[in-house]
């Protein structure tokens, strides 16, 4: 499928679609990783457990409609001033 963007995955995690969701968690798993690696050896698992679950949980809980338009969000955005 050629729609493996975040958000098109977030979408269809929201349905339901499990296989979305594992997209998802992989996508994420190298931050995971990378945060486990700076924890103690024996609390790593727990951690990157803990970690993907929250990554599960802020996928379900995420608002798709708060998500703004670009010029939207440019428009958001502060803008930098030029020394």
């Amino acid at each position: 499928m050629i729609q493996n963007d975040l958000f098109s995955l977030v979408e269809r995690a929201k349905c339901g679609d499990k296989d979305a969701m594992y997209k998802i968690i992989v996508m994420f798993q190298p931050s995971i990783n990378k945060a486990c690696r700076y924890t103690h050896p024996n609390e790593q698992h727990d951690l990157k457990q803990y970690l993907t679950e929250k990554v599960i949980r802020a996928v379900l809980s995420y608002d798709l409609g708060s998500v703004p338009a670009y010029f939207q969000f440019i428009n958001q955005t502060p803008s930098k001033s030029k020394v």
